[in-house]
């Protein structure tokens, strides 16, 4: 009996020095609702999630990047959006285009928890039903990211 307690305390002590390392990488947006899109999609079929390694977010003056393709799902689409305005309080819209009373494409900065960082979140539907969903973290700012986007293809 002795042995099975202690046998069960250094798993708990297992499981608590484990958790710290796996919230980390969620914990940087945490805060934000479209972390439920990269939870409740993110391993479902006809969907692409990619995150950089540190290697590459270093490279590109990131700390964190998150991207999420949903092929042609009605419900994920509404998921999504419902989630982006959640997030879009108190965010800084530098672009937004809606079409039939819904947001067809935005790009949107986020208020930081730390003044050097600064959160974005890019958002598009293309004409097929495909949605994609970046969430990007780091020291650039928006200027450096535009300049990113528009001449780094493999992002």
């Amino acid at each position: 009996m002795k042995q099975i307690k202690y046998v069960f305390v250094l798993l708990l002590i297992t499981a608590f020095s484990l958790q710290p390392d796996s919230l980390s990488a969620a914990g940087m947006q945490k805060d934000l609702k479209i972390q439920d899109v990269f939870v409740r999609y993110g391993k479902k079929k006809n969907v692409t999630m990619v995150e950089l390694s540190n290697e590459m977010l270093e490279t590109y003056g990131m700390t964190r990047y998150k991207s999420i393709t949903i092929k042609q799902d009605n419900e994920a689409l509404a998921f999504v959006r419902s989630c982006l305005e959640a997030d879009q309080k108190g965010a800084r819209k530098i672009k937004e285009v809606t079409d039939d009373g819904g947001v067809v494409s935005a790009y949107y900065q986020l208020p930081g928890k730390d003044e050097d960082i600064n959160r974005f979140v890019l958002f598009k539907v293309n004409k097929k039903g495909v949605v994609t969903l970046v969430y990007i973290e780091g020291d650039l700012d928006s200027d450096d990211l535009i300049t990113l986007l528009f001449t780094k293809k493999d992002l």
